[in-house]
């Protein structure tokens, strides 16, 4: 049966910093990129919970980086609660763990197996998308990741002073003068630091990979 990763929009409570856990909430019914809906209440977890681990980026041959202590759906959601292991146990898992409670990372994704799915097309800003609405499906596995399929899969951590993301229509909107991003301008400031964050965490992230899979000393 063939496995689909799906990024879906997480929302996460304040970390519990002793147990190194978190509640993230996800598949709201979102339209993703690819026009396609995951229903909440289709979620079959029953298999996950036997082994509910957390790899990094669908990474199979990796050690995993968390676990799912709990999940369920509640008030059409699915809830998960992460719980990711100390420095001196993994250092590398301890490293994504920071990198979500600074903000750097902001997604998960699932892999589910489809059981039941029909084609679907909604009408986004005056165009036509074709996609899957999934009805039900098997959970295999969440993972943490870096690139949202889904615009809206953000994450908050509930913890004061990270920015949050601007709103299409935000986005649309004309910016006075000072708000413009020219040369001096803070949100060229800004765009630029997040660019240079991205990048730093992406080298990062490979050299871990690279170590962990002995391509490099």
């Amino acid at each position: 049966m063939k496995l689909v990763h799906k990024v879906l929009d997480f929302e996460v409570g304040r970390a519990d910093e002793a147990e190194r856990t978190f509640w993230a909430v996800a598949s709201n019914g979102q339209v993703d990129r690819q026009g396609d809906v995951i229903d909440p209440s289709g979620w079959d977890f029953k298999n996950f919970m036997k082994n509910p681990v957390i790899p990094w980026a669908h990474d199979y041959n990796s050690p995993p980086v968390a676990r799912a202590r709990d999940i369920k759906v509640a008030g059409g959601k699915l809830w998960f609660k992460a719980q990711f292991p100390t420095a001196e146990e993994y250092a590398f898992a301890d490293t994504i763990y920071r990198l979500y409670q600074g903000g750097f990372l902001q997604a998960f994704s699932v892999g589910f197996a489809p059981l039941e799915s029909e084609l679907v097309t909604h009408r986004i800003e005056g165009r036509a998308l074709t996609g899957t609405r999934y009805l039900k499906q098997e959970l295999y596995e969440i993972s943490c990741v870096t690139l949202p399929a889904n615009p809206e899969a953000l994450v908050s951590l509930g913890l004061a002073g990270l920015p949050q993301p601007l709103t299409p229509a935000q986005r649309s909107a004309p910016q006075p003068p000072e708000q413009t991003l020219g040369r001096k301008s803070p949100l060229a400031a800004a765009a630029a630091r997040r660019a240079l964050v991205r990048l730093a965490l992406d080298g990062l992230v490979q050299r871990r990979l690279d170590y962990h899979r002995g391509l490099i000393d």
